[in-house]
């Protein structure tokens, strides 16, 4: 639902930024911004497939996981992609996830979420226990046992 309702907002505050912004520099400076952001964006997208290459290439050569280069990668796409959409907001929501203190607090955030909805808590109506089958009397009184023979 708060997808919904940021996806109907986004395109309101950027409206709302163009106003505010283009009144102070104007619309050739409004028009320079949009054109020098996006290809800004544009340049950091072709560039991070190579830079996520050398990070992962690194993390294997150090034993370590990739999943967090990889991670990181992700959240530069993802802020390179909003760099190059056209807007004040989304430029600036892009330029944040360019910060690597910022991908890392979102990251922790993440891995925070996705362990706690991983882990079950404990259960205090399970009793474990043990069982061992017994034959049931009442069953089977008109049958003989197989080992015994009929005369």
């Amino acid at each position: 639902m708060w997808i919904l309702l940021a996806i109907l907002a986004i395109p309101v505050v950027e409206i709302a930024l163009f106003v505010q912004f283009g009144s102070e520099i104007g619309v050739i400076g409004t028009l320079a911004w949009v054109f020098l952001s996006g290809a800004l964006g544009l340049v950091l997208m072709r560039l991070e497939p190579y830079r996520n290459a050398e990070s992962v290439r690194a993390a294997l050569a150090r034993d370590a996981s990739p999943a967090s280069p990889m991670a990181h990668s992700a959240l530069r796409m993802i802020g390179a992609l909003l760099v190059l959409l056209p807007g004040f907001f989304t430029d600036g929501l892009g330029l944040l996830l360019l910060l690597p203190p910022v991908r890392a607090l979102i990251l922790s955030r993440l891995v925070l979420r996705a362990s706690a909805a991983h882990t079950r808590p404990a259960r205090d109506d399970v009793i474990d226990g043990d069982y061992v089958r017994q034959p049931d009397p009442q069953q089977n009184t008109h049958h003989l046992p197989p080992n015994q023979k009929r005369d």
